[in-house]
């Protein structure tokens, strides 16, 4: 019998999924994207019913839970996800952004709501995630919020991690918005230094942000108005301005009409798909949305992780062995004691 020359194929290995948890995770606008960048969500916590019901409805494989964040501990956090120390690909947390928020008249440096942001810290100390990425609101950097801002780079400079901040710009990762966030992402050291990662942030993927105008997406509108603290006409050729929880912004139509957003248009300027299911009243709807990550943003992030950071070979090296990580977090836990 005449041999075959074709040759055997070799099987390739089978791709590791990057896990993910979400703390904060409201509707799951951040959710979103990195399932858009192929990522694993092993659990998320929202505080908020009608959040946790929108987030259930769209992520029904991912098991959402109301626990009270300062209570929790990185162990038992760890124990819910059934992970050991080191274990977690990425961490990523939205902590509430009221305390820091310019639009907050009243905002104070010592609000309770700011203490979560350092909770996040702690917890972040003790699961060790390989990556973590926080989201938080311009404001948190500016006027008399600096003082608390800056006890935060503190605590990032006592963690065991490479930290870098910057400011996003949603119209430049495809988010037909004018909104800025900070974002911090970090990487933890030994993976620093083992695979010599370089940047920690994706580059703006648009060479024109006149693509991620109002009109670009809503081609009946000739202009819009911030509305709540900025009542003010802005042409149609400029991305949307930042879409907030209340009911605020006004959309202005060719035949001269003054109107609301719909929960559609929304969505499309806050670069949720049509699939993407909203319930309740449009109020709760509006909220939900203004309180969401934009999902293109953490669709850039992600990817940028998933082909940069935490590539296939780093998850490898990391993947059969983790008695470094733990020897790590005990030297950490015992140099803090």
């Amino acid at each position: 019998m005449k041999k075959s020359n074709l040759k055997k194929v070799p099987t390739m290995a089978k791709e590791i999924a990057i896990t993910l948890i979400s703390l904060f995770a409201g509707c799951g606008g951040s959710s979103l994207g990195y399932e858009m960048a192929g990522y694993l969500e092993l659990l998320a916590i929202e505080w908020c019913k009608h959040a946790r019901a929108v987030f259930a409805l769209n992520f029904p494989k991912v098991d959402v839970k109301n626990i009270d964040i300062e209570q929790l501990t990185g162990k038992q956090l760890l124990k819910l996800i059934n992970k050991k120390p080191g274990e977690l690909d990425v961490f990523d947390a939205s902590p509430p952004c009221q305390g820091f928020s310019q639009s907050d008249t009243k905002r104070d440096v010592n609000n309770s709501k700011n203490k979560l942001y350092f909770k996040t810290i702690e917890l972040i100390k003790e699961v060790q995630p390989k990556v973590f990425v926080i989201e938080n609101v311009l404001g948190m950097r500016r006027g008399k919020m600096k003082a608390a801002w800056n006890k935060i780079v503190e605590a990032f400079d006592k963690i065991n991690y490479r930290v870098e901040f910057k400011v996003v710009k949603a119209e430049e990762h495809g988010v037909p918005q004018r909104r800025r966030r900070v974002i911090v992402l970090g990487i933890r050291n030994d993976i620093q230094k083992q695979f010599n990662i370089g940047d920690l942030f994706p580059k703006p993927n648009l060479t024109k942000v006149s693509d991620m105008s109002v009109g670009a997406h809503i081609p009946n509108v000739i202009g819009f108005s911030p509305g709540q603290f900025d009542d003010r006409f802005i042409p149609a050729t400029e991305p949307m301005c930042t879409i907030t929880k209340t009911m605020s912004a006004w959309l202005y139509e060719k035949s001269g009409l003054r109107r609301r957003p719909t929960t559609p248009e929304l969505k499309l300027l806050s670069s949720f798909p049509e699939s993407f299911k909203f319930t309740g009243s449009a109020n709760q709807q509006w909220a939900r949305i203004g309180n969401a990550v934009p999902p293109n943003i953490t669709k850039a992030i992600g990817l940028h992780i998933k082909e940069n950071i935490l590539t296939q070979e780093v998850l490898n090296h990391f993947q059969p062995n983790t008695t470094k990580i733990h020897t790590l977090v005990e030297e950490e836990s015992n140099q803090a004691a």
